[in-house]
């Protein structure tokens, strides 16, 4: 139980069922009944059951079993406690229903038939992901707008995933899209392809992978993320330092391989006119601002990126794994599903005012709504047949589930009177809300062996993570956001640059390389001060 709270570590690990089998006790089954047992009075609220759960676990950890206890003696000590805080009515009905043995009465879902057709096979899809994969408590805390589920509309796969990418280099490539297409949904994350064409892999293959990456798009209509200038090889790249194949003496030729296929691939990117292009994520590391071949790529991403184009830049950092689009990186291969905290919503719910002591308090409960979430989209992907390929190479085990804290800024300027890219006291007020945020998360994803991670969105419009402020020079921009991204562990921010900063590139270049140094900025775009991004072009 090491990292796991003492009150968690003090309830029941097993309960025993009528019929004399064992179960592991889980809190969230209780949350659920007392949610429901609202719901037949007509007094239903997601967040006052959830916190009235986390009472009820506060006195059962109090408790002293000597044996492991009946299901009963659970649902008993539920409805005495329940009583003592002050709600006998509900309590009685909680115990109606404990000792009723029927079926919960099916829930109905209405969706307006009036809709186009592909908007009405996407509200079908979201209402039976609701309805299928969560709980009414659950599916209740999206509709009051306190949570917010991403990939809804595909209910059966991941919500981004990281391709295998030597499959590309195989011949015919394509039929690694069916087998991509039914594990991960709207987002892919193609991770180094230039190792592919390196000597000791496919050194002819430039042209073709270029193609391949370019139409990718295109082919699997999914949005898609290149991630280029990645300085350590992955896993499957003979260059890995796993692999003994791999002398010094290459590395020099490598690098030269590496830095042709970029060029050419940047050369293609950049005349490409299609409907769907992938975006591009430049990776920074020490060696990018100080060799020439890499300092000039970079010169032409930044121009590309100041007018509008998909281009996002990520900070690779010593003893570091390499990070990649949000919620994933080399040892993480996919996201189970990006969960939205209306932290807004929430204190206006709560109609707290400027009182940030009791928003901190009371934040956990929603935090671990999200956890109840995340964990019900993970058994539904494992009950999957054993033939999906979701099931191959434990894709739903090493997946995360990413958290996102929506409204942040509003929240913080709410309570505070002040904004956190212009106050230090509100500024610290965010970093309590993300710590907060993290620690509860972490306690509780150890708790069920799920890996959580505080985030940005990959298809959600947050800019909790973003110290992006046009009144703030660039690095005091880059100071804030560093200082959340190291609070919440990642994040994505907007870098806003005025018009007579634009074109000095040299100075721009030095202003990365001061936050890949002196930061924690883990993500960033570029976007010129008075303009908007192309999020046509941004799918990532």
């Amino acid at each position: 139980m090491n990292g796991v709270s003492n009150e968690i570590a003090h309830l029941p690990v097993w309960v025993r069922r009528w019929d004399g089998s064992q179960v592991p006790f889980e809190a969230d089954f209780i949350g659920q009944s007392l949610y429901a047992a609202a719901a037949s009075l007509g007094a239903a609220s997601p967040f006052l059951s959830r916190e009235l759960t986390e009472v009820v676990c506060h006195f059962l950890a109090r408790e002293h079993w000597d044996a492991v206890p009946t299901t009963a003696e659970i649902a008993e000590q539920v409805e005495k406690i329940v009583r003592e805080v002050g709600q006998p009515e509900l309590a009685r009905r909680y115990a109606d229903s404990q000792r009723r043995s029927s079926d919960p009465p099916a829930r109905s879902i209405t969706i307006d038939c009036g809709a186009m057709p592909d908007q009405f096979v996407n509200h079908s899809l979201k209402a039976y992901a609701l309805e299928a994969i969560h709980t009414p408590d659950v599916a209740a805390a999206v509709a009051d707008g306190l949570l917010w589920l991403g990939g809804l509309e595909s209910p059966g796969t991941l919500s981004s995933l990281v391709l295998e990418t030597p499959r590309l280099a195989e011949l015919p490539w394509w039929l690694a899209l069916d087998d991509w297409r039914a594990a991960g949904g709207a987002w892919w994350i193609v991770d180094s392809p230039e190792w592919l064409c390196t000597a000791h892999m496919h050194p002819a293959l430039t042209a073709h992978l270029c193609e391949r990456l370019l139409a990718l798009p295109t082919f699997a209509q999914r949005n898609v993320e290149l991630h280029l200038n990645v300085a350590n090889p992955p896993a499957w790249s003979p260059a890995h330092a796993a692999r003994p194949l791999f002398t010094l003496d290459d590395e020099d030729v490598v690098q030269q391989e590496r830095t042709s296929f970029r060029d050419s691939l940047l050369e293609r990117w950049k005349a490409l006119e299609a409907p769907r292009i992938p975006a591009l994520a430049w990776h920074l590391g020490e060696q990018s601002f100080q060799e020439e071949p890499q300092r000039r790529q970079l010169h032409g991403l930044l121009r590309q990126a100041l007018q509008g184009r998909a281009i996002r830049f990520i900070f690779d950092r010593p003893r570091a794994v390499p990070m990649l689009a949000e919620g994933v990186d080399r040892k993480c291969p996919g996201v189970l599903l990006e969960i939205g905290l209306d932290l807004a919503m929430l204190a206006r719910r709560l109609e707290i005012g400027t009182d940030g002591v009791t928003f901190l308090k009371r934040l956990p409960s929603l935090a671990r709504m999200a956890v109840s979430a995340a964990q019900q989209k993970y058994r539904f992907l494992c009950a999957l047949p054993d033939d999906a390929p979701l099931k191959r190479s434990f894709l739903v085990d090493r997946a995360s589930a990413v958290v996102v804290p929506i409204g942040l800024h509003e929240v913080v300027r709410a309570i505070t009177g002040a904004s956190l890219t212009r106050s230090p006291l509100a500024l610290e007020f965010a970093l309590q809300i993300l710590r907060t945020l993290t620690d509860t998360l972490q306690t509780a994803g150890r708790a069920i062996n799920l890996d959580l991670r505080l985030d940005s969105s990959a298809s959600m419009a947050s800019d909790a993570l973003s110290g992006a402020d046009v009144t703030n020079p660039p690095r005091k921009q880059l100071d804030i956001a560093g200082k959340l991204h190291a609070c919440a562990g990642a994040g994505t921010t907007t870098l806003l640059i005025a018009e007579d900063a634009q074109q000095d590139l040299d100075a721009l270049t030095e202003c990365l390389a001061w936050a890949w140094s002196s930061t924690g900025v883990a993500r960033l775009q570029l976007q010129a001060a008075g303009s908007t991004l192309h999020q046509g072009e941004l799918p990532i």
